[in-house]
């Protein structure tokens, strides 16, 4: 079961070069967080939050500060009661922290701006947060100011939506069994959850409300799926919600996609519905069976022929040659202006695509013994 953390983007007017240069991931203890009892007579509930922070590019960013701030107040979009409470500390040497209270921030500075580079990985820990009495998401925002190079410093805002749960809320151990099935198989996922939310089931274009339930099969898997599992609760206004996932892998999947190239060759049968073709070179054959083209014409003669495609299709030329039939087969497709000529010499083989109403000439140079097939894409014989 994995945790998807939700983020929000910041507007802003600024391009794209405003985006942090470094990388940032939250966890929390507990997760997720609680939001203390409401009433004031039980004591408040503490939780923690770390920052993991990279730099992902392998050129350095410049760094001059980083600052988190962190809602205070009693409200739901509240994470802390007070700010004074929390301990905070950050990873890396000759860095210092304080507190600006009137921005409600955090505030890490180093000596002077430090590079942080791919291998300068470190953490920035928020512990004994005294948390608020309000279920409700929290935004949690982290600014950098940084640069790269010789570039005008910039802050880079990221947001992060921390949910404070009821206190007895709980969504655990979302499984999907079994993990990796054959093509066409079933799943069974279970879950456990408490009874203080709603819940709903999301995978593909499939939306599902299982608030009443603990187990949901899903048949006829066809391709490897993740399945997320989305839980609601508090206030409509400003409700908490928190989602687990859980993936099942299928052995030969069905596949998607929009564009595909192939370096090298597609091994097995290949079955298509349909065909676009701007050339097609070297020997392709259809399937006689084929319900995108039918074997409408075998073609021997040897002596000038010449027909109209009475829709698209492919023309399957094969010189056999032997017994004295050394000539060249000579095809000629397309329109009266403009004809493409395929030359076939004594056990030479050729796949032509025609397009409908095209010409179709036949010709012979010496003694000429050959088999050619047409398949028609929805049309008749030639």
């Amino acid at each position: 079961m994995s945790v998807v953390v939700q983020t929000q983007s910041v507007e802003t007017t600024a391009a794209a070069v405003d985006d942090p240069l470094l990388s940032y991931s939250i966890t929390t203890t507990p997760s997720p967080l609680k939001a203390s009892p409401e009433n004031e007579d039980y004591p408040e509930e503490t939780g923690e939050v770390i920052i993991a922070v990279a730099r992902q590019s392998g050129t350095p960013a410049n760094v001059e500060w980083i600052k988190v701030k962190v809602p205070a107040g009693d409200r739901a979009p509240d994470l802390a009661t007070d700010l004074n409470k929390i301990t905070y500390r950050i990873s890396l040497d000759g860095w210092t922290s304080r507190l600006d209270a009137a921005a409600k921030e955090f505030v890490f500075t180093p000596r002077s701006t430090a590079p942080i580079g791919p291998d300068d990985g470190f953490t920035i820990q928020l512990s004994g947060i005294p948390m608020n009495r309000t279920v409700g998401t929290a935004p949690i925002t982290i600014t950098e100011r940084s640069h790269t190079g010789n570039a005008a410093p910039q802050n880079r805002p990221t947001v992060f939506n921390l949910g404070k749960f009821p206190a007895d809320f709980y969504l655990r151990n979302f499984l999907c069994e079994p993990s990796v099935i054959q093509n066409g198989g079933d799943v069974r996922l279970t879950w456990e959850r408490s009874a203080n939310a709603t819940y709903e089931l999301l995978y593909g274009d499939v939306n599902i409300c299982v608030t009443d339930r603990s187990t949901h099969n899903v048949e006829g898997i066809k391709s490897d799926t993740t399945f997320y599992l989305r839980a609601t609760a508090g206030d409509a206004t400003n409700p908490v919600v928190r989602i687990v996932s859980a993936q099942v892998t299928v052995n030969k999947p069905d596949l998607e996609i929009g564009n595909l190239t192939v370096h090298g060759e597609v091994l097995g049968p290949l079955r298509v519905g349909s065909v676009y073709a701007k050339s097609v070179s070297g020997s392709l054959r259809p399937d006689a069976d084929s319900s995108l083209f039918s074997r409408a014409s075998v073609i021997t003669t040897n002596v000038p022929y010449e027909r109209v495609a009475p829709s698209a299709g492919l023309l399957v030329g094969h010189n056999i040659g032997g017994d004295g039939s050394d000539g060249m087969l000579n095809i000629e497709v397309g329109k009266s202006d403009k004809m493409r000529r395929t030359e076939l010499g004594p056990d030479q083989s050729a796949t032509i695509y025609v397009s409908s109403g095209d010409t179709i000439k036949f010709t012979f140079t010496g003694r000429v013994t050959h088999e050619t097939i047409w398949y028609a894409a929805g049309g008749g014989g030639l």
